[in-house]
């Protein structure tokens, strides 16, 4: 094919709104619709590439892998490396292991699961993940591996003009599905391939079903195209439904402008954009990493150093690697010994710092160790299926989300299950609260920052709220334990729902439970400590959660003085003096065992002190009834 101007400019103005908008959003709120754009590109010229082929018996798809290695791969790898022995510098154990995984996520091309399975693309925390743009390589290179296998099996099964129709459909099925999915599943829908792959198709049907057009037409279409797109960066924000049926308009609007195929338009032709577009690919692997490095050493005003960095580091690497062509087996070393060291991160941290042992193992702890994080939902998730069944047993129910696990989690520690009968409902921290009435709810839902404004979230609440009535558990419990995490900003609603469950059942025993979180995770007060030749439990105490969220201190106080009212009556629970004493929290064992996977979360050796201690202050002895002891 022909070098097309339009579409390298195409290519500049896609990889421009996504570093403005990386470096400061709101200047280009919906500039992540840059990424839509390059899937259209990438739709178009691979399926030139393969119909070309096929329509005269010459596509060799080896070779088709063999092209897009030698292609994305080279400046792929240095970037890696590059941040990977750039990290090592200064990342404390926990997060270079973490790099290390997506080192590996980002050169196997599997970053878009890796990322999807963490969190979501907006959230806080992704803006210290270093190779988190690569999701999209991820998904493009998925739709290289099985485009060509796919159109190949069609080629035996039907005429080509046949399988143009068939993607016509797909193009359509495909939408169809990334609107549901971004509803119902909005994270797998940002970073999954099933989601995306109607956009490379929808760039695909451009080149099958082309338009012959005079040069004003051309104007025109191009024009139409470039404003959908501009009104996509201008007007679509992080906050809606994506990519949804919203991503049509870039969509369409990078569709029509590679279909004017206008190569003297002033805005795609012109010398700047030519060049940008030619630098497009690097830009985009090293700006990212240019913009974290804003985020962690908190540097001000960043955005003023860091694009004209990016685009310098786009240039450097376009002039040194892209440009200097290489064959697939040069690339193979060095793929093999990047994804080797990177295993090795993430496998063996301790092998890159001198940490002793004992230490090492707090400093290293998360939800995914020993499956912490499975560990807290598992016995909750399986007790929100149960009703009471136990005729002579005291009925003890369990409200909330993961702190109600981990508190649930403590009372099987202690062996308080033999002798009742323990239901759970599970209540998701996003909520808020866990016991309004629909009309409270609405009101509660317009004042949430968590989920004001999301139809998604709102229904999911709903549905929780719902089912904690479901089996009168809440009129039988003779018990009533209520745990979450609790936000400031929601107090008066959670209040409200105590209010609410004390009506629906007067003579139950209520225990709610304070808050355990610290301001940052325990993993990280573990290196801190190290370093700074400090006592962990000193150092926690200092820690304890005192931030715009939740302030522990706070709370304790107004769950203290509202235990009593009638309108409540329920005993409180302090975590605060169950896992802290003087002047120090503990938050590890004598073998260095770390009680805490995260700020607020609990380990196995977590729940297990937990239980201890609430024997060891008769907290137990409380809850049940003396002839359940």
């Amino acid at each position: 094919m022909k070098f097309r101007e339009d579409i390298n400019g195409l290519r500049a103005i896609a990889v421009i709104a996504v570093v403005l908008f990386h470096f400061n959003s709101s200047l280009i709120p919906g500039g992540f619709a840059g990424v839509d754009v390059f899937f259209v590109i990438s739709g178009f010229l691979m399926t030139s590439i393969i119909f070309r082929g096929l329509e005269n018996n010459t596509f060799s798809v080896l070779t088709f892998y063999k092209a897009r290695a030698v292609r994305i791969i080279p400046a792929l790898l240095a970037v890696c490396i590059t941040v990977l022995i750039f990290c090592w510098f200064f990342l404390m154990p926990l997060k270079l292991e973490a790099l290390g995984r997506h080192v590996m996520g980002s050169v196997s091309f599997l970053s878009n699961i890796l990322y999807w399975t963490e969190s979501g693309y907006f959230d806080t925390s992704s803006q210290t993940k270093w190779l988190l743009h690569t999701w999209s390589l991820s998904v493009e290179w998925q739709f290289y591996i099985i485009y060509p296998i796919a159109l190949i099996v069609l080629k035996k099964l039907f005429s080509l003009t046949n399988i143009k129709r068939i993607l016509i459909v797909a193009t359509v099925l495909g939408l169809g599905i990334s609107i549901y999915a971004s509803y119902y599943w909005p994270s797998p829908a940002y970073f999954l391939l099933p989601t995306r792959a109607w956009e490379m198709l929808a760039g695909g049907l451009v080149f099958l079903y082309p338009i012959t057009l005079s040069q004003p037409r051309k104007k025109h279409i191009e024009w139409t195209g470039l404003a959908l797109i501009f009104l996509s960066y201008a007007f679509i924000s992080k906050s809606d439904m994506w990519p949804g049926y919203l991503a049509l308009i870039p969509v369409v609007g990078a569709a029509l402008v590679i279909l004017a195929n206008n190569s003297n338009s002033p805005i795609t032709s012109n010398k700047i954009m030519k060049n940008i577009g030619l630098w497009s690919y690097s830009i985009y692997l090293w700006h990212w990493p240019v913009v974290v490095i804003g985020h962690y050493f908190n540097i001000e005003y960043w955005a003023f150093v860091g694009i004209p960095l990016s685009i310098l580091l786009g240039f450097i690497s376009y002039t040194v690697i892209e440009k200097n062509k290489v064959t697939l087996k040069a690339i193979i070393l060095p793929y093999v010994l990047i994804l080797g060291f990177a295993c090795l991160v993430s496998s063996n941290i301790g092998l890159f710092y001198n940490i002793p042992k004992m230490k090492l193992k707090a400093i290293v702890t998360n939800t995914e160790t020993d499956q912490n994080g499975k560990y807290t939902w598992d016995k909750i998730r399986h007790l929100d299926q149960k009703d009471f069944a136990g005729k002579n047993k005291e009925k003890v129910l369990i409200i909330g989300d993961s702190q109600a696990g981990d508190f649930t989690n403590s009372l099987y520690d202690a062996g308080l299950n033999k002798n009742v009968d323990i239901v759970s409902r599970v209540v998701e921290a996003d909520c808020g609260f866990f016991y309004l009435p629909p009309a409270e709810q609405n009101i509660a839902f317009s004042q949430s920052p968590t989920i004001k404004g999301n139809q998604m979230w709102q229904n999911k609440c709903r549905t929780f709220i719902k089912n904690v009535d479901k089996g009168d558990v809440v009129e039988q419990a003779n018990v009533i334990i209520l745990a979450m995490y609790w936000r400031d900003v929601n107090m008066n609603w959670i209040f409200k729902s105590i209010q609410n469950i004390r009506a629906n059942n007067q003579h139950a025993k209520i225990y709610v439970i304070g808050g355990k979180s610290f301001n940052t995770p325990v993993s990280t007060l573990a290196y801190d400590a190290y370093k700074q030749q400090a006592d962990l439990g000193h150092y926690a105490k200092m820690n304890i959660a005192s931030n715009d969220l939740e302030n522990r201190a706070v709370q304790n106080k107004q769950f203290e003085a509202n235990a009593k009212l009638p309108e409540y009556n329920y005993t409180f629970i302090n975590m605060t003096q169950v896992m802290c004493h003087s002047d120090r929290c503990d938050v590890i064992d004598k073998d260095g065992n770390c009680f805490y996977s995260d700020k607020r979360h609990t380990t196995r050796a977590g729940t297990k002190y937990i239980a201890e201690q609430l024997h060891k202050q008769q907290l137990f002895n409380e809850i049940l009834a003396p002839e359940n002891q």
